[in-house]
C-alpha cells in the first residue's frame, strides 16, 4: 500500500489522518511517517484497511464510532 492509497482511503471514508490512527490503532506521529513515505506502511495495517473497505459502509460506520469513542492508549 503506498501513502496515496491510504490517503485515499481515509477520503472515501470522510475521516481525517487523526481518525484514521485511532480507527487503525496507530499513533499518530508513526501514521505520519507512513502517510509522508517516510516510513513503509505495515502488511498488517494495508489488510486492516483493505478488510475495513470491504464492509458495508452501515457497519463500517458503526466500527468507526466505536473505536473513535475508545480512550487513547496508554491513558486510564
Amino acid at each position: 500500500m503506498t501513502p496515496d492509497e491510504l490517503k485515499q482511503a481515509f477520503k472515501a471514508w470522510d475521516i481525517t489522518a487523526a481518525q484514521g490512527a485511532k480507527i487503525l490503532c496507530l499513533h499518530s506521529n508513526k501514521l505520519s511517517e507512513y502517510l509522508g513515505g517516510v516510513e513503509r506502511i505495515p502488511c498488517a495495517v494495508a489488510f486492516s484497511v483493505e478488510a475495513l473497505d470491504l464492509l458495508d459502509h452501515e457497519v463500517r460506520q458503526a466500527l468507526f464510532t466505536k473505536r473513535l469513542a475508545r480512550k487513547a492508549h496508554g491513558t486510564a
